[in-house]
């Protein structure tokens, strides 16, 4: 039984098994993983190491603040940033070494659709234009057919038709599509500009698309030391508010300037400096009094009158000291005209809770003081 039961589970083991190779088949598959180290912030890497293999030293700046400074004379400078924050003064500083025998290459700003492109030093320095397009390109491929001189064939290139050029001049090389321009290189003394409607082409993996790395090619010559530019500087926080804030800036100014008149006007002459205030003594020594009363320290204050009494009595009488209690009271009695027992009552530590027995008990120690 025991066998039979083994054989039956093989048997069932083995159908299942065969049914699933029929059915099923092992395939492999390659899932995206996204970009990963430099690759990752770097979208010019895979250009900048073709050219790099193609024997033209290539390096990147990660922002545009040695732009003016690293590249020589013959060098090129691809930019494919909107270059905003250059600012008048640099692009005419980048523009008088393109006359020394560089060569730049640079696209269009690309804002976030229904926006026009501001305005831009560079385009505006050349007189050109560029206009924002929106084309029903159904019916064309997504690559231009560019016809470069030299070139034994066309070469395609999957240029982004949001924006085109105008205002070429007929010494410039121009490469046009449908709609309009999309390159214009145009020779500046010892140098040339190449302005581009985009260059989205040589970044990440769309360089091996069409003919874009030939495309490349052509556009930096093959000659001399390549820098790119793919990253845009911070805009100072007081120009950037200038841009997005106009109107709280403007009024803000307004306020402030209006504040500054009115910190700037006088009425009347000037008010003298108060005397500075001082107070008597007897005032301080009033306060202190009815602190200490108010404090219950009364018996502090008898105690420091009936001290002074009894000091100022040892030093005019120098008997003082060697007398009784009685006989001190019967001296200070004879000196008041009072008897005995009332000297000798005020003369004795006791307490007292009215302000008119305290009044009169430090009257009769000062009288006492002054007899002396």
């Amino acid at each position: 039984t025991g066998w039979t039961i083994t054989l039956l589970i093989l048997l069932l083991l083995g159908a299942v098994g065969l049914w699933a190779s029929r059915h099923f088949e092992k395939t492999e598959i390659s899932l995206p993983v996204g970009l990963s180290g430099e690759a990752a912030t770097n979208p010019l890497l895979a250009a900048e190491r073709f050219l790099n293999a193609m024997g033209v030293a290539a390096t990147h700046l990660d922002d545009s603040s040695g732009l003016l400074e690293a590249p020589g004379n013959g060098d090129v400078l691809l930019i494919t940033t909107d270059r905003q924050t250059l600012g008048q003064r640099r692009t005419r500083a980048l523009l008088d070494w393109v006359r020394e025998g560089g060569r730049l290459v640079v696209t269009v700003p690309h804002l976030p659709e229904d926006e026009m492109p501001p305005k831009d030093p560079l385009l505006e320095a050349l007189g050109l234009e560029v206009r924002a397009i929106d084309p029903d390109t159904d019916e064309y491929p997504d690559y231009l057919d560019v016809d470069l001189p030299g070139a034994d064939d066309f070469l395609q290139v999957a240029f982004d038709t949001d924006y085109v050029l105008s205002g070429a001049r007929p010494t410039d090389e121009v490469v046009t599509n449908d709609w309009g321009a999309v390159l214009i290189r145009r020779s500046l003394g010892r140098g040339h500009v190449t302005v581009l409607s985009d260059l989205g082409f040589i970044q990440y993996r769309r360089i091996g698309n069409y003919d874009h790395a030939r495309f490349l090619w052509y556009l930096v010559d093959g000659r001399g030391k390549v820098w790119l530019v793919f990253n845009n500087d911070m805009p100072a926080l007081w120009d950037w508010l200038w841009d997005n804030a106009t109107e709280i800036m403007t009024a803000l100014t307004l306020l402030l300037a209006v504040w500054l008149w009115s910190r700037s006007r006088r009425f009347g002459p000037l008010l003298g400096e108060p005397a500075p205030v001082r107070r008597r003594i007897l005032e301080h020594i009033d306060a202190n009094g009815r602190f200490l009363w108010h404090q219950h320290r009364a018996a502090h204050l008898i105690g420091a009158v009936r001290t002074a009494l009894l000091t100022t009595a040892a030093h005019r009488h120098p008997a003082w000291s060697g007398m009784s209690e009685t006989d001190r009271a019967g001296h200070l009695a004879g000196l008041i005209g009072r008897k005995p027992e009332a000297v000798q009552h005020a003369l004795a530590n006791r307490e007292v809770r009215h302000r008119h027995e305290f009044t009169r008990l430090i009257r009769q120690l000062e009288t006492l003081r002054k007899k002396l």
